[in-house]
């Protein structure tokens, strides 16, 4: 008699807990979705900046540092979308840490756009 594995995916496994995602894990559950997770982390990322930074994204020039002084390196998009990927990126180690999916593949390098594209053309 063969044994025919049944490969499980945690449908809806944003907000889940530790332990849940644990016990998903001993049922036999091989993908956890995450989007919402994801979504959030980078949102988080973002309006954190802009919270630490209101004083310098009220105006283009004037901040608590001088009236004459610009503020252009504080709303510049590079700069805030950078905190959005640094919270999406820590959002995704603590996901593998969670899959016991650390250091189980070659380490890949990749920009989180181009992440995202390759995520929407494999579902």
């Amino acid at each position: 008699m063969y044994k025919k594995p049944v490969d499980f995916v945690f449908h809806g496994g944003s907000g889940s807990t530790h332990e849940e995602i644990r016990e998903s894990i001993g049922y036999g559950v091989i993908k956890m979705n995450i989007d919402t997770d994801l979504q959030y982390a980078y949102t988080e990322g973002i309006r954190d900046y802009m919270v630490d930074n209101i004083d310098y994204l009220k105006t283009q020039i004037g901040n608590p540092d001088g009236a004459d002084v610009p503020n252009k390196k504080y709303y510049d998009p590079r700069k805030w979308l950078r905190s959005g990927e640094v919270t999406f990126k820590n959002r995704l180690k603590k996901a593998f840490e969670d899959l016991n999916n650390v250091n189980t593949l070659e380490l890949i390098h990749f920009n989180i756009f181009e992440f995202k594209v390759l995520v929407y053309e494999l579902v």
